[in-house]
């Protein structure tokens, strides 16, 4: 039986048999691993991670030299285990998943579920879930891509997961150190001292500056909540910053318009910011996550921070991921989290409401002072 992606199969025993393999030989291993990730029904972790090189009791692998061959005992799974995801990633998020070429996995004799990842860039994806149904356990193949690799997937769910290759040392660590040499992304001022952007973006990274038509300072996190995928700057030296007004109230509705401004491809697109336009397509993010509102408008990498304006110039969110497998499904973290965050954190943010909307050019006019660059690097 071959299974699409969303199609499902019965298991027909208590402890699976199954294998991974890709066409790039020998990449398992040395390019990529294999992660399985036991969940409840919410997908919230209830057990470490069982990696190629970190075996777990409910977990025996057989050979990972390749490819990954490996027995998942059911019947030993952690207690409230409801779900086991088997995710494909990149180490270190240091590639793309389509220099992989494709892979194909295989479950007994009986069930193959395969892909071809030549259109991926993301470093990581949920190929499959094992789950409970009506004491019944099943799989079913997916093909959720994650952007920023298996970490930021597993800091969406709570879990801090190192996904760095475990045995390269010497030389090798010190390429991988350079390969993460830099990281760009988006920010906004919430206070006269503080930039609010995504946690992604400076983690592992330990010198940030913040970059505008204004000059360029130095900037130290405050406060970062990997969970939520959010970090707040203390600006060094600079005068005061001219903060964003938050939307107050209700928030964001199905179909509104939505701007969002920020530093995407930075270097290539050139040094000004950006602007794209969309609507707000979800109230809610994947697995109907609250925190989350799903837009249209079109990011890119160096998008992430950026600020998501609604039609009065008030930030609704701020950008966050992207689906990369999908035409602009995009998320952002509402406006609620974020004042909840920054009431956290005692700073005051300004909020306010307006009945007058703003064309595109006046909202860019307004808006545009409060827009920083973020570098993150490593120390030299």
């Amino acid at each position: 039986m071959i299974l699409m992606p969303g199609a499902n199969a019965a298991l027909e025993s208590l402890r699976c048999e199954m294998s991974l393999t890709c066409s790039r030989a020998g990449a398992l291993g040395e390019y990529a691993g294999l992660a399985l990730l036991a969940v409840d029904d919410k997908r919230q972790p209830v057990a470490e991670p069982a990696l190629m090189h970190a075996p777990q009791s409910w977990v025996v692998w057989h050979d990972t030299l390749g490819l990954a061959r490996f027995s998942l005992s059911l019947e030993q799974l952690p207690a409230h285990c409801e779900r086991v995801l088997l995710v494909l990633y990149v180490f270190g998020a240091l590639g793309p998943l389509r220099e992989l070429g494709a892979f194909q996995l295989k479950v007994g004799e009986q069930i193959e579920h395969g892909l071809a990842l030549e259109e991926y860039g993301d470093g990581a994806m949920v190929i499959a879930e094992v789950y409970r149904r009506n004491d019944q356990w099943k799989i079913r193949a997916l093909a959720e891509a994650s952007a920023y690799g298996l970490s930021a997937f597993a800091r969406r769910m709570g879990l801090t997961l190192d996904d760095r290759h475990p045995l390269r040392t010497g030389s090798e660590a010190s390429d991988d150190k350079a390969a993460r040499q830099g990281s760009t992304g988006t920010g906004f001022a919430v206070s006269a001292q503080h930039i609010l952007t995504c946690a992604h973006v400076i983690e592992g990274l330990d010198h940030v500056s913040i970059t505008s038509f204004e000059g360029r300072y130095k900037a130290e996190p405050v406060v970062v909540d990997r969970k939520n995928d959010l970090a707040l700057l203390r600006i060094i030296g600079a005068p005061p910053l001219s903060p964003v007004t938050f939307r107050e109230g209700m928030g964001c509705e199905l179909g509104e318009s939505v701007v969002t401004l920020g530093f995407p491809l930075a270097g290539l697109a050139g040094g000004g910011v950006q602007v794209s336009q969309g609507v707000v397509s979800g109230l809610f993010g994947l697995r109907d996550d609250a925190s989350l509102m799903q837009f249209t408008a079109p990011i890119q990498p160096g998008s992430s921070g950026s600020p998501v304006f609604d039609p009065q110039g008030l930030v609704s969110g701020l950008v966050t991921s992207t689906m990369a497998d999908a035409q602009n499904m995009n998320f952002a973290v509402k406006s609620a989290l974020l004042l909840a965050f920054l009431e956290a954190a005692r700073v005051p943010a300004q909020r306010g409401r307006s009945e007058r909307s703003l064309s595109t050019p006046e909202l860019v006019r307004a808006a545009q002072s409060g827009l920083w660059r973020i570098d993150a690097s490593h120390l030299q």
